[in-house]
């Protein structure tokens, strides 16, 4: 491993390793940016032990990186990212699996949308509880707005192993959408990196806590369809965030708060 770099981004305010001899920089800030996004979600409790996945684009290319099928969120680290091409081909060495239904899942959204980079796909309880309801979802709070007419679903047709559900995700997806409801399943949300993948995440899951506790209640409390236009408007034009110093304040604190407890992820 090559000396230590100070990397100042979105992505990064730790200091973390420069790239291995032999690999594309581009390619290690990737792999770096992945595990971190691995170990916030394991922070965030979203795992299911070994199963689920994250996947991001390495940049220039049409290959992406995914997770050791067998090890858990808190255990990987950038190195242990797997490169696979579009087509599911190992790129990389690794002496781990590639779960193949993460492969199907995640492929058919790289393949159709090349403005989405990074692919999360939880199992996490509240999500999956909307996933389960014959109800579409209701943004309810300020951050939910952005899920107004962002949001596809796609019928539950079994565990995905064969390429066969690809088209139907990625009709699903459409053009505009960045979220799908699997339904009787689980969440997918997707952005440009991610940061973007993981607040949209964060924030559908605590949409979808409030919209239970309304349902269950009786006494939901609607936005006007103009309000929630204009907020979803300011969350993806950056007012959101006005005055911080990046777009996702919340990432750099996040990765932050990991390194704090177990920098491994940048090995």
């Amino acid at each position: 491993m090559n000396a230590y770099t100070q990397v100042m981004s979105d992505r990064f305010e730790v200091v973390v390793p420069s790239a291995p001899k032999g690999m594309d920089p581009l390619e290690w800030e990737a792999r770096l940016e992945l595990a971190a996004c691995y170990r916030i979600v394991a922070c965030y409790g979203w795992t299911s032990v070994v199963y689920n996945h994250i996947t991001l684009r390495i940049p220039g290319t049409s290959h992406f990186l995914i997770n050791p099928f067998g090890m858990r969120y808190e255990e990987i680290r950038a190195s242990d990212l797997i490169r696979i091409d579009i087509e599911g081909n190992p790129v990389s060495q690794s002496e781990w699996p590639v779960n193949q239904a993460g492969y199907v899942i995640h492929s058919a959204v790289h393949s159709c949308r090349d403005d989405l980079h990074c692919v999360l796909h939880t199992h996490e309880p509240l999500s999956q509880s909307i996933c389960a309801l014959d109800h579409e979802v209701i943004p309810l709070t300020q951050e939910g707005c952005q899920f107004f007419e962002r949001v596809g679903y796609h019928d539950y047709e079994g565990i995905v192993l064969d390429g066969s559900e690809g088209p139907l995700i990625a009709e699903a997806l459409g053009e505009k959408n960045h979220t799908l409801v699997l339904k009787n399943h689980g969440l997918l949300t997707a952005g440009e990196n991610c940061a973007w993948a993981l607040t949209r995440h964060q924030a559908f899951i605590r949409n979808a806590e409030v919209q239970l506790r309304a349902m269950a209640a009786g006494q939901v409390s609607y936005i006007r369809e103009d309000v929630m236009i204009k907020t979803r408007e300011q969350f993806e034009g950056g007012l959101a965030q006005a005055g911080a110093k990046v777009r996702h304040p919340e990432w750099p604190a996040l990765v932050r708060l990991v390194d704090r407890s177990d920098p491994s992820w940048k090995h």
